[in-house]
């Protein structure tokens, strides 16, 4: 029972912190309109991670609630990667 809460709580703590912290990357792109000192490489990567890793919680966990985080993880990264695609590709 108590690792059970444990594990719950600490789950969502990071769910929360994870997709926090993409918001203001996002923030910044599209207030600034620029993304030049953004490694699009690095976003790339960690989309083919967050694609990854919800094909395997749709497999492994089919819990609505991870599925359902994963997805939003998946959402906010290519949100920054497309954002920095863009920013990069059409510079003023």
């Amino acid at each position: 029972m108590i690792k059970e809460i444990v594990a719950i709580t600490v789950l969502s703590i990071y769910t929360i912190m994870e997709l926090a912290s993409y918001t203001p990357q996002i923030i910044k792109i599209i207030k600034t309109k620029h993304a030049d000192d953004i490694s699009l490489t690095s976003w790339a990567m960690w989309v083919i991670s967050d694609v990854c890793y919800l094909i395997y919680v749709i497999l492994e966990t089919p819990e609505p609630g991870i599925i359902f985080t994963s997805v939003l993880s998946l959402f906010f990264v290519l949100s920054i990667y497309g954002l920095t695609k863009y920013y990069q590709t059409n510079k003023k």
